[in-house]
């Protein structure tokens, strides 16, 4: 994935809100704005937030996306599985942490996860997987891979 589809990935969440926020009326009784809600918004359940650490905010992380592979993505039942691996492309060891977002056809968040994996040796591969209790169909997994030397 280039940048360039990452940050339209990124992005579209926040215009879809920015857009939302822009429809509010004012009912001229109270002086208070009153939110509109779409039909689409108002249909579907609230999306899953399972994180320890806000995207980010780890000192000194370092963006590595490229460090990563993502092997599995897949619905089974009422759970989506996403497992991949992270290989230690610094002549450091290093820790990682792996944001997983599970997005509809129209980039909704559904599900934004945590994955944390121990420290891993310079060249080192190592494994994750999670699973994440979303019974929706037809979403796709999308990384935030953050690295922390120590």
């Amino acid at each position: 994935m280039n940048l360039r589809t990452r940050l339209t990935v990124t992005a579209v969440p926040f215009a879809i809100l920015a857009l939302t926020l822009a429809g509010c009326t004012n009912n001229g009784t109270e002086g208070q704005p009153e939110p509109t809600e779409s039909s689409a918004a108002s249909e579907q359940t609230p999306g899953i937030t399972d994180i320890t650490d806000a995207p980010g905010t780890g000192e000194n992380l370092q963006g590595a996306l490229a460090d990563s592979t993502v092997e599995e993505c897949k619905r089974s039942g009422d759970e989506w599985t996403v497992s991949g691996t992270v290989t230690n492309s610094t002549a450091a060891s290093v820790t990682y942490r792996i944001y997983v977002s599970l997005l509809n056809g129209a980039n909704d968040t559904r599900a934004l996860t945590q994955v944390d994996v121990d420290a891993t040796e310079p060249g080192a591969t190592a494994d994750w997987k999670i699973s994440i209790p979303v019974a929706e169909d037809d979403l796709s997994c999308v990384l935030r891979v953050e690295r922390y030397e120590g």
